[in-house]
Formats: C-alpha cells, structure tokens, sequence
C-alpha cells in the first residue's frame, strides 16, 4: 500500500464502503501487502492534488508523523488531514470537551484550565465547536501554548463558521487535523469519529459541562475504553449542563477541582507539579482589571471593552473563578 492506495481506501472508507470492503478487512487485519484498482486510485491521485494545492499534508498511518496513539485505538485511522503550522503530534496532550451550550461559568473554567496547562508546555486539544470548546483553543492560543483543533468535517471546511476566525489563529500558529477527505460536509454521524480522535491523542480528558446525552460523553467513553484518566466538573445539580459530568463522577471519573488534580493523576505529567503554583499569572487579567472601576455593570463594561458579550462574560467570569473579581447585584467589584 502507498500513499495513493491509502488516501483512495480512506475515500471510499467514508462514501462507498462496499466498493473497497474486501480492502478494508485487510487494512483491518494488518495485512498492507495490495494495491488497489487502477479506477479507485484514481481519486486518491485527485485528493492528493487537492491537498497539495490547498497546503494540506496527509499523513498516513505508516509515516513516522503519524501518532503513535492513534495506532493502537479501535479502528485506527487509516491517514490524517493536517492544516496549518504543523509542529509534531506531543505525547504531552490533555483533551478538554464539553457543551455548546455552555454557561459562563463553564466558560470560564475551560479557559482557565487551558491557560494553565499551555503554560507548562502541554498541548490542549479540543473540537473547535461553540461553547467549551471554544474557549478551550482560546485559552492556549491567548497565552502562546500549542493547541490541536479535532474536525468533524473535512479539513477544508470550516464548522461552525462563526468560529473562522478561530480556526484561522489555529492555523496560523498550530494545526487541525480531520481523517475525513477535504471536503466533507459536517454531519452528526461524524462527531463520533471525532471523538475518539481526540481522546486517542490525549493523555487523559477533562469534561467541563454536558448534559445527559452530550456528545463529549462519547470522547468519554471512548478515553475509557483508551485507559485514559477521565475528569469532570462537579456542578449544581439544578444544571442541565451538569448532569452529564455529574454522572461521570457518580461513575467513577476523577472529580476535577484544580489543574494540580490533572498533574497528579496522569502519570506523564507528573514532571510539571514542581512548576505549578496555581493560578498561573496571566497578563491579560491585568489589561482588564484595570480597565474595570468598582461598580460597573455588563452595559458600562462592555462600552469599554467594544467586544461580543459572550466574550466579554466568559473573561469576567474567569477572573470571578480566579477571585480577582465579584460581582454583587449586577456590579463588579474588584478583589
């Protein structure tokens, strides 16, 4: 098998199963000793010029770029779409999901949490989706750290496309990574695939917020079955965005309450603890509360700022987890 072999037999993996099912149960078993015919390799040679012309790199299971990881979890992929800066694939990756529709709260916590561990040099990987993912990717690349952004989609799509500028300050700095060919279309049946992805490239995985039948307890599940360590966010039992991590806890995942709860229980980042104080300085919470007079409110404050309101709560939120901050009857006061 080569690379054409490998980007076709990925193809029809996806679209037309039946035309290379006797392939693929090779592929499956180990046995890489066949060539494909002339008429299926040939969108391999069409995909490969695509790629090449879009500045997206394949690499297929037998490069030595390849992750390691990902060759020993169910239903290796058989290549990957990388775009963007790419830099390697770290042993040192932690993987932090949860909710779309997440709280501020939430918010604020995956984006603190990201900020921490960037800082020590892990690698934060998530799904580019709204909500906690967002602001996991966020909170590496607004303090210098290495984040990898999981597609559902191909690698020339962008989904959600509100999140464009973020999947290009990725691109710029990082990478994003799809096994599914260059342009496939976001679908739900894909996010599983996804998912294992991102726990099969992460040491261990925390869920910030889900509810009972969120999508990131499938990146879970699937940390689980990997022998990850899997952590979640205890929560108000009121929230529905909590129910989800709840059960995870009340199932045996680690309770999370501070980034040292990840060093000490993955194994491989055992080195950071001497690093780590709690609550890594951040110079940007020194921008804001400056800016900030006892008293404001969200209106005055977001006349100052002149950003989204969703950004704006997430980062106040942030500094209020941080305790740097309180708010009291619709006022923010500083700490």
């Amino acid at each position: 098998m080569d690379l054409i072999d490998a980007i076709a037999l990925n193809y029809y993996r996806f679209f037309k199963l039946s035309e290379v099912k006797l392939f693929l149960e090779e592929f499956e078993k180990g046995n890489f000793d066949f060539e494909l015919p002339k008429d299926l390799r040939e969108v391999g040679f069409k995909e490969l010029e695509k790629s090449e012309k879009s500045k997206v790199k394949i690499i297929p299971f037998f490069d030595k770029a390849f992750p390691k990881s990902l060759k020993v979890i169910e239903e290796t992929p058989i290549l990957l779409y990388v775009k963007g800066h790419f830099t390697g694939f770290k042993d040192e990756s932690f993987g932090i999901v949860g909710s779309r529709k997440s709280t501020p709260y939430g918010e604020g916590i995956a984006y603190k949490v990201s900020s921490e561990l960037s800082q020590l040099g892990i690698t934060v990987v998530s799904g580019l989706a709204y909500g906690i993912d967002s602001q996991v990717h966020r909170g590496a690349l607004d303090n210098g750290g290495n984040t990898v952004a999981v597609l559902g989609n191909g690698a020339l799509v962008v989904y959600p496309k509100g999140n464009l500028s973020l999947y290009r300050r990725i691109e710029e700095v990082s990478f994003l990574i799809s096994e599914f060919p260059l342009e496939t279309k976001p679908a739900q049946y894909n996010f599983p695939f996804r998912n294992r992805l991102i726990s099969g490239l992460s040491a261990g995985v925390l869920v910030v917020e889900a509810t009972e039948k969120s999508g990131s307890l499938i990146t879970a599940s699937y940390a689980i079955e990997q022998g990850k360590e899997v952590f979640a966010l205890p929560q108000n039992i009121t929230n529905p965005t909590s129910r989800g991590t709840n059960a995870l806890i009340k199932d045996g995942a680690i309770p999370f309450l501070d980034v040292k709860d990840i060093l000490e229980n993955v194994r491989i980042f055992n080195k950071f603890l001497p690093h780590y104080s709690g609550n890594l300085p951040i110079d940007e919470d020194k921008e804001i509360l400056e800016k900030i007079n006892d008293g404001d409110t969200l209106d005055t404050l977001k006349e100052k700022f002149k950003m989204d309101e969703t950004e704006l709560i997430s980062k106040l939120t942030l500094l209020e987890v941080k305790g740097l901050l309180k708010k009291l009857g619709g006022r923010y006061f500083k700490v």
